[in-house]
């Protein structure tokens, strides 16, 4: 809900407006048909074919890749097990005089969430000029609460960098800033009894606008000591971040605290994808690659099937047998692209016209360049910039029209990862590209024209 928020405060409108459906009965699927036709027949055998020859296959080849492109990117293996599944999207539906807030999940919202997120949005619209630091609290510590495995499992990535990365600053000149941090990691070490874990909390938080900066500056090589103690201290403060700017919002932002009502969407079921054989060599996708690419210089074209050669040489062939792990996928529809599919469907008009999509976690390389690409022009949203082979489109109850949007979707996304893998082994390095990382919010709008 604090992406919801954020957008809500920093305004902005993207693309034309939307038509309007007022009325609160739940979205109903237009592309829905009770019998097969031949004409959808033949579109959905051409989306099953694009997908096992061109689609995953070149995300499969572009996942292999990663491995070197990320090789030396800072806080890229920093990895947790949270996400995934519970990574959550929302939306909010204008209506008249009330707006509806939409919930949707990579593997659907439980009940348990759901009537968390009401009874978060009830405690919200209870704030006044009087109370607002009353509601800041009971909102931080139901988000501990919820939260407490993610959190703990923070802390206890925190101790042993802070102890680490304290040794490590007596080396250092002595001088203030240096004193003050080993003073400040000690605690993040040592945090005694009577520190509670909202306590815990507050202390990284507060860390942001100075020590923060301090812990990076000290920083001398991707992933040390002193990169993952800043990435998880930030992490770790995000609890009192979001319960003060929900709070914030609700007495600014009118449109938030109109929520009459909180609804989730269903998510489709899990679906396997399985790779045409003809498409697991690295050559093979290559040549699909650049038979489909409208520029074919003869360099870019060299490099397209000599650099694949250096990175993986016949003994060891770890980006073969990288696409070989994936000839069987396993298909989710991203929780983004279950929101904007529900919107589209039924026609619901976004707040604000701004069709912004809010998401817990920065988007993955395929749901950015959906939203990017897509006919709507969705507000651009912050990406990790990780790849995720087992991704799909909205696929629900397709009719002809539907089926034929989703090819085209298909189409212009295949074509791009394409000139992406192109660009990579065209320049033997990273593509330069902004994208969000795990220190900054998924709420700020990518300024790149394409990923």
């Amino acid at each position: 809900m604090s992406t919801i928020a954020n957008r809500r405060q920093s305004g902005g409108l993207v693309g034309p407006r939307p038509s309007v459906r007022y009325g609160n009965a739940a979205p109903q699927a237009p592309r829905a048909m009770n019998q097969s036709f031949p004409a959808l027949d033949s579109l959905l055998g051409q989306l099953r074919k694009h997908e096992t020859k061109t689609l995953y296959p070149r995300l499969a080849l572009f996942e292999a890749l990663a491995t070197f492109k990320d090789k030396h990117k800072k806080g890229s293996n920093l990895e947790t097990p949270f996400g995934g599944s519970t990574v959550t999207a929302t939306a909010l539906q204008k209506l008249i005089g009330r707006n509806f807030l939409w919930l949707a999940a990579n593997e659907d919202i439980n009940d348990e969430v759901f009537n968390y997120a009401k009874s978060l949005v009830g405690r919200l619209q209870t704030v006044t000029h009087e109370n607002v630091a009353e509601v800041q609290a009971s909102i931080f510590t139901q988000a501990v609460a919820k939260s407490h495995e993610r959190v703990q499992f923070y802390k206890d990535m925190i101790q042993p960098l802070a102890r680490n990365c304290r040794m490590q600053l007596r080396d250092q000149e002595r001088d203030e800033i240096v004193i003050l941090l080993r003073r400040k990691l000690r605690t993040l070490h040592e945090p005694g009894p009577t520190l509670t874990m909202k306590g815990y909390i507050d202390v990284c938080f507060n860390m942001r606008d100075t020590e923060l900066g301090s812990i990076k500056s000290f920083s001398s090589a991707p992933e040390d000591d002193f990169a993952e103690l800043a990435h998880y201290v930030w992490r770790m403060g995000a609890p009192r971040s979001a319960a003060n700017t929900v709070v914030e919002s609700m007495r600014t932002v009118p449109s938030l605290y109109q929520i009459t009502e909180t609804r989730r969407v269903s998510a489709s079921q899990a679906e396997q994808r399985t790779l045409d054989p003809t498409c697991v060599s690295p050559h093979e996708i290559l040549h699909g690659i650049v038979t489909d690419t409208a520029s074919r210089q003869p360099l870019e074209i060299q490099n397209a099937f000599t650099r694949p050669f250096e990175l993986d040489p016949p003994v060891e062939r770890s980006i073969h047998n990288k696409i070989a792990a994936k000839t069987n996928v396993v298909t989710r529809i991203h929780a983004e692209l279950q929101i904007v599919d529900t919107f589209s469907r039924a026609r619901y008009a976004f707040v604000a016209d701004d069709k912004y999509v809010g998401c817990s976690k920065p988007a993955c390389y395929f749901c950015y360049n959906w939203l990017l690409e897509h006919h709507h022009r969705y507000v651009t949203p912050a990406t990790h910039y990780k790849i995720i082979t087992g991704c799909r489109g909205p696929d629900r109850a397709l009719n002809e029209s539907g089926a034929v949007k989703l090819l085209q979707m298909y189409n212009k996304i295949g074509k791009q990862i394409g000139r992406d893998v192109l660009e990579f082994l065209g320049q033997g390095g990273v593509p330069i590209r902004q994208h969000m990382s795990t220190q900054a919010p998924s709420t700020a709008v990518s300024s790149t024209g394409h990923v």
